[in-house]
């Protein structure tokens, strides 16, 4: 384990992705998604979900207190830059690093944990982006930092169904740092709408 802080690159993962989350016409919330359980909609949701159980987690509770897919929020946009904030409130708090919190892999520290959110948020990123023709604007050391804990924790190749994210699929030996990510969390760099 690293002592690296993960607090800044998981908050520029978070400012990566709201620009691409935030302020989608009502037209394409039906447009397909690399997710194939998810369209813009409901991937929205999932990430409101995402950045609603990092704040969840960071007090204490646990990741499936929380539904998959958040839904019924009267404004999605205003839920979305809400729960980002509090998210990003709660871990200003720098004691959560090194506490053992608890995440859908099992117990780790909070550092691991927060590392881990970071490259969930960046993949949801680029699946919105992908659907939507909106590029995730990061810098590719944020994408190291949140692709770092997933190279650890997830076996490559075929994964067990109970896994949340699909199998390995190869990277284009020309894939971006953010292409190669979501290769390896079972998404096709090269998918289109």
């Amino acid at each position: 384990m690293t002592d690296t802080d993960p607090r800044p690159a998981f908050t520029a993962a978070v400012r990566a992705a709201l620009p691409v989350a935030l302020h989608v016409p009502a037209e394409d919330l039906h447009r397909p998604t690399p997710c194939d359980e998810f369209d813009v909609a409901t991937l929205r949701g999932h990430l409101l979900t995402v950045l609603l159980r990092v704040a969840h987690v960071g007090r204490g509770g646990a990741p499936l207190d929380l539904p998959h897919v958040t839904t019924d929020v009267p404004d999605v946009d205003a839920a979305l830059t809400d729960a980002a904030d509090d998210a990003l409130a709660v871990w200003s708090d720098p004691e959560l690093l090194d506490r053992t919190l608890t995440h859908p892999a099992g117990p780790m520290p909070g550092r691991a944990l927060l590392a881990t959110y970071t490259g969930e948020v960046l993949t949801h990123a680029w699946d919105l982006g992908v659907s939507l023709g909106r590029p995730v604007e990061v810098a590719d050391d944020v994408v190291a930092a949140g692709a770092a804990p997933s190279l650890r924790i997830l076996p490559p190749g075929r994964r067990p169904a109970e896994y949340p994210f699909g199998d390995e699929v190869p990277a284009p030996e020309d894939a971006t740092p953010l292409e190669a990510l979501v290769a390896w969390l079972g998404r096709d760099p090269r998918w289109t709408p």
